[in-house]
């Protein structure tokens, strides 16, 4: 990944956790799951609070039905298969199932996928990884192995953990998966104070939409919003679902943010949210989070803990320097895209104190800098 040039498909693969495994360059079981991962990717940003689950079904070699779960209370991505492949006029009795994640076990909002499979005839099952949910967690694998279907668990399992990480952070914690973000000069400082300095080419910008459309929520802090005037919209070129809400977050606890801000102006199917601690004057068509204080402002794991409530499984932090290295102090965050330019911004480094464990996990040139993540 680090020798590759930067473009659409690689910001969309570093946007979501990746790289991740090539299916031309794997055979047999590996290639059909690395298969089943792409598939999962067409529900990232789309499928919160549920997971992106992908599914693949093969038989005789050849792939018979595909699906990719993409909206909480449609079906899952098991089911889609399913479907496909009777829209192809395909038998998917004695076929292999290849998903990501442990098909569900219980009757939510859908029916359980493992009974699913079992009543479509699947012979073999090959899952990725067991599903942390208190109402599945093997129970998926022992139901379908008690109905006499092959199961085998744990194929390309670090990739499709990794792909699942946000969904497993939400399980265990009840806190959505935190993108850091930020654009740094050569010399890792965003430039002098009070001014806007641009680091990346506008191409790289829209590339970087990327994050945006992996997330259901953008968060920056007051001083971005007054210094910048962002939209803070997500402008990824490729249309997406109708259903897909994209929340735009300010931290501005003191209501400080004037009403003319560009942020507050209605955009369809992107409702923006001021988080404050106080009762400011209201903004017209704004919705306010009211959060106890914390350091530097409000809450930071309160604004977490409402916007899972919302149903938000993924959020970008964009901006500035002081509220990412706020998320990084308090144990927030889960990844960091650092925009590193090959030219000097001036300014005054931040200082941002990752994680000891945290390493670089992937890249990608363009000219004149460099997307990193760290992880």
């Amino acid at each position: 990944m680090s020798d590759l040039d930067l473009s659409p498909e690689v910001a969309w693969t570093l946007a979501t956790g990746g790289p991740w495994p090539d299916p031309a360059l794997l055979e047999g079981d590996a290639r059909f799951m690395a298969l089943a991962i792409r598939e999962g990717l067409k529900g990232v940003g789309l499928s919160s609070p549920n997971p992106p689950v992908g599914c693949v079904l093969v038989k005789a070699g050849r792939v018979i039905g595909c699906g990719a779960h993409t909206r909480a209370g449609d079906p899952h991505g098991e089911v889609l298969a399913l479907r496909d492949a009777e829209a192809r006029g395909e038998d998917v009795r004695a076929a292999t199932a290849y998903v990501t994640l442990e098909p569900c076990c219980h009757h939510g909002r859908t029916p359980p996928c493992s009974q699913a499979l079992i009543q479509a005839g699947v012979a073999r099952v090959v899952v990725g990884v067991r599903d942390p949910n208190p109402r599945v967690d093997g129970g998926g694998l022992a139901i379908l192995r008690a109905q006499g279907v092959a199961v085998d668990e744990g194929l390309l399992g670090v990739a499709c953990t990794r792909f699942h990480a946000p969904f497993f952070k939400l399980i265990r914690t009840g806190l959505p998966w935190v993108s850091l973000k930020l654009a740094l000069g050569s010399d890792g400082a965003l430039g002098p104070a009070g001014q806007t300095t641009p680091i990346t080419p506008p191409e790289v910008q829209r590339l970087a939409h990327a994050l945006r459309r992996a997330s259901e929520a953008i968060v920056v802090g007051r001083p971005t919003a007054e210094l910048d005037d962002p939209q803070l919209t997500d402008r990824w070129p490729a249309p997406t679902a109708p259903h897909r809400i994209f929340h735009r977050v300010v931290l501005d606890h003191g209501g400080q943010v004037p009403a003319q801000a560009r942020v507050w102006r209605p955009v369809a199917g992107q409702p923006a949210l001021r988080a404050v601690t106080g009762d400011p004057q209201p903004l017209r068509g704004v919705e306010d989070l009211r959060l106890p204080p914390g350091p530097g402002g409000c809450s930071l794991r309160h604004l977490l803990h409402e916007l899972a409530a919302r149903g938000v499984g993924r959020v970008l932090v964009e901006g500035g320097a002081t509220l990412v290295s706020a998320f990084l102090d308090q144990g927030l965050g889960d990844e960091f895209h650092r925009f590193q330019g090959d030219r000097p911004a001036g300014g005054t480094p931040p200082v941002l104190l990752f994680p000891p464990s945290w390493q670089l996990q992937a890249g990608a040139r363009w000219p004149g800098g460099r997307w990193e993540v760290w992880r």
